[in-house]
């Protein structure tokens, strides 16, 4: 096992050997010698207990000593920190997180840097309506998200409201009609609503309780993300971009204090990926929970509006092209400019999206995991791998963990976490081979010498055609006489049904199925009789005989008027074992005709063994 303190002496052991995991690639040459897996197992822990979204996770270098850590929050309101294979820290947050971020703070960079020439990066966890900004392993700062504005009557609504029953039902009536005139509604006024079902008292005890706390209205981050100011670089001084549900976006500065644009887009934005330089120029991608995307460039909305058929589940920046897995199970990939490129159909619902890009490689590529565990490798429209894991990852991120570039931190359902290395030699090149026919089909048959019977044969054919085909012909007539006589004797002589000639209907089919439900004493024999013939048959009679020391039959005699053609008749017929100690016994039925003194049609039903006598031995 690695050490915790250094991850690139596991990656150097480990280069040498294949990883452990179960993987394939995704189109190989037959020709051409195996493919080695590009993933090395660095660490796995089916025990961590750390349910961690794609959002939740983070590799950042926090201390500025060249070893990055992992960092996870999870649902249960923890954010923990990894530095290589051990816990490092771990704390309770105030509330549940929805984001996680790692920025240069412009402050510290100018203070920091000229002492030490180590830049400290900033830790940012968006929980509720509120960023906490930690430093050093500590609470730094909290930012609150300004209060949103308050519709003017729906102040006045709550400012007239008294705790009595008809005052807050004339209440309620107020608050309806501003909601049908399309006024957002604060969510004390909606749960309000909600309670129209409720008793009046108790809509009386919510208003009392609702005017002791300030009428205010807070957003929810959704989603963040952060943005380089002036330079490229890992440890450029960075900007904080995150989403509301008041469809807002907003970009803070580099100190986290104040907001520097807002963006109001017509949705609430669920994914972001920011490129560019905001001093220079950059891009924002919204993907929205109506499932469009928008872009916003240098804090203006842009008119290009990218419409999908179905919600985004992921979203992935590569240059200028846009990747958008959706719920339909299909990544489409469109230009910034909203072309659409081409579109990857997968074999199971997305989980997640991460872009993968290694200094290593130089390569930016794509990572897909699907709900059957497979994580899946693209460059381009090209599958490269694809890793085999034992459940679903629900959510990854790539980087440097530790010293070892090229690391993919992977979060499973169970809590489980999953650490791959990128080997050295990993070739995640597009496949070279061009699309169209496999090159099987290239490859000549390997068709054997032709034999003296091969050469007679041909020479039959070429002499006598004429003669051949005929005695083909007759063969094939033969052969579907034979199969149709086959047939309608099978039809004649089933044990379920029967084929007799009658005085007065001519040719009578009937198919009689039997069968017994119940465990004992008590049983019902199902009969179904179906007439498979074109003519209606009358007056059958459907006899039921039984051992009369073993079973009494409550009615041994059904009659049956009129039977159509193609119409199944189900008679039930109740049996009683009136000696459970003797043992199970058969039933005969018989269908008879006033008209024919043989039955029609007859089957042996076998009954079971009685619930009582299994008891009783």
């Amino acid at each position: 096992m690695p050490t915790a303190e250094n991850l690139a002496t596991s990656s150097t052991m480990a280069g040498t050997t294949q990883a452990a995991s179960s993987s394939t690639a995704g189109r190989v040459n037959p020709n051409s010698a195996p493919v080695k897996s590009p993933w090395l197992d660095a660490m796995n822990d089916p025990v961590a207990g750390m349910k961690c979204y794609s959002s939740f996770m983070t590799l950042c270098d926090l201390h500025a000593d060249g070893n990055h850590r992992l960092i996870l929050i999870d649902l249960q309101k923890r954010i923990r920190i990894y530095k290589g294979l051990t816990i490092q820290w771990e704390q309770k947050l105030m509330d549940v997180p929805v984001g996680l971020a790692c920025f240069h703070h412009d402050t510290a960079s100018s203070k920091e840097a000229s002492k030490s020439g180590a830049q400290i990066p900033t830790l940012a966890v968006a929980s509720g309506h509120q960023i906490f900004v930690y430093r050093y392993l500590r609470p730094h700062l909290k930012y609150s998200l300004p209060k949103m504005e308050i519709h003017a009557q729906e102040i006045a609504v709550w400012s007239s409201i008294r705790p009595e029953a008809q005052n807050v039902q004339n209440a309620v009536d107020s608050l309806n009609q501003l909601r049908d005139q399309g006024v957002s509604l604060t969510n004390r006024s909606m749960d309000l609503l909600a309670m129209e079902d409720q008793p009046d008292s108790e809509k009386v005890d919510y208003v009392k309780l609702a005017r002791e706390h300030p009428f205010i209205q807070n957003t929810a981050i959704t989603c963040m993300e952060t943005l380089k100011v002036n330079i490229e670089e890992e440890n450029g001084v960075s900007m904080v971009v995150f989403g509301a549900e008041n469809r807002c976006v907003y970009i803070l500065d580099s100190n986290a204090l104040d907001v520097v644009v807002k963006v109001e887009l017509d949705s609430v934005p669920v994914f972001l990926v920011c490129s560019g330089l905001y001093d220079v120029e950059y891009r924002i991608i919204c993907a929205c929970r109506d499932g469009k995307i928008y872009t916003i460039k240098n804090g203006a909305l842009l008119s290009m509006v990218i419409e999908l058929e179905t919600l985004p589940v992921g979203l992935v920046k590569i240059e200028k092209m846009i990747n958008v897995g959706t719920m339909d199970n299909v990544v489409h990939c469109f230009h910034f400019k909203g072309k659409k490129q081409y579109s990857v159909y997968l074999d199971a619902p997305i989980q997640c999206m991460q872009l993968m890009q290694s200094p290593k490689t130089k390569v930016k590529a794509m990572l897909v995991a699907l709900q059957n565990g497979e994580v899946r490798l693209y460059n381009g429209k090209f599958l490269v791998h694809t890793l085999f894991l034992a459940e679903p990852v629900i959510g990854m991120c790539f980087g440097m963990f530790g010293r070892e570039d090229g690391t993919l931190c992977m979060s499973l359902k169970s809590g489980g976490l999953v650490v791959k290395m990128l080997s050295r030699t990993a070739n995640l090149e597009r496949s070279l081979e061009p699309p169209g026919p496999p090159h099987e089909q290239d490859i000549p048959l390997d068709i054997p010498k032709k034999t003296k019977l091969y050469v007679d044969q041909t020479a039959r054919e070429r002499d006598q055609p004429v003669e051949m085909h005929r005695i083909f012909q007759r063969d094939l007539c033969k052969l579907r006489l034979n199969t149709a006589r086959a047939y309608v004797k099978l039809l004649g002589t089933t044990s379920s049904g029967a084929v007799v000639k009658t005085a007065n209907q001519g040719l009578a089919q009937l198919r009689l199925n039997a069968g017994v439900k119940g465990m004992g004493p008590e049983f019902e024999i199902e009969l179904s009789l179906t007439n498979a013939a074109e003519k209606q048959i009358r007056d059958l009679f459907v006899q039921v005989d039984a051992n009369g020391a073993v079973y009494a039959v409550q009615k041994p005699l059904t009659f049956v008027p009129l039977l159509l053609p193609g119409y199944q008749l189900v008679i039930p017929v109740k049996v009683d074992c009136v000696d459970y100690l003797a043992p199970a016994d058969h039933i005969r039925v018989s269908v008879l005709c006033r008209d024919t003194v043989r039955p029609l049609v007859a089957a042996v039903v076998q009954m079971p063994v009685s619930a009582q006598s299994m008891i009783e031995d």
